[in-house]
């Protein structure tokens, strides 16, 4: 009889025999900019996945000085005050069982916000970018590439900040005109046919 240890350590369950490559078009970024990649599955056996994402972060960390006053008279210490300070994910796909054998390649595409804060490395202060793929599997340990860090910099003068632009669709409700049954715009205070107004 195994020792019961080693029984509940062969219970847990495993990552799935699969490989994740993550790649990007280049590794150094302005604000603004987009990061386009694609990641490669491979799998050795079949499992189910919840979904799949690409994730773009910046990880800021600032040096602080802490001063306080007591019985022996003034303190003073360091420490390290960090925060995840811009973050954004592209989903390539969801709920998709993988088949053993499998294979197949995606594109991503991640937006730089420009009011982000730029890579920096100092002695007080420093900003680092990471980019890192994930398949969150069902009821298994998820898969995941190493974070790789890209170097992302403010425009220099004359470089222009990507701008992207929506095109907002707008529904228009047509009703009949209750004198001549013309269809005019909801909106409309006065029928564009017979010039009655709306009841």
């Amino acid at each position: 009889m195994s020792p019961k240890w080693l029984s509940n350590r062969s219970d847990k369950p495993e990552a799935p025999n699969a490989t994740l490559q993550l790649s990007a078009e280049k590794t150094q970024y302005v604000l603004g900019d987009h990061v386009k990649g694609g990641i490669k599955i491979v799998s050795q056996e079949e499992f189910d996945v919840n979904q799949a994402i690409v994730c773009l972060s910046c990880n800021e960390n600032i040096r602080r000085n802490q001063v306080w006053s007591n019985q022996f008279g003034v303190q003073q210490s360091e420490y390290w005050e960090n925060a995840v300070t811009y973050s954004t994910t592209f989903k390539l796909f969801d709920l998709v069982h993988i088949p053993q054998g499998f294979s197949a390649s995606y594109q991503y595409d991640l937006e730089i916000s420009p009011a982000a804060t730029p890579t920096i490395y100092t002695i007080d202060h420093y900003a680092k970018w990471l980019l890192a793929a994930v398949l969150q599997v069902k009821d298994r340990p998820n898969i995941a590439t190493q974070n790789y860090e890209i170097q992302v910099e403010k425009p220099v003068n004359g470089q222009t900040v990507p701008v992207v632009t929506k095109e907002v669709e707008r529904e228009v409700v047509l009703v009949p005109c209750s004198y001549c049954g013309s269809l005019m715009p909801q909106t409309a205070l006065f029928c564009p046919n017979c010039g009655a107004r709306k009841k």
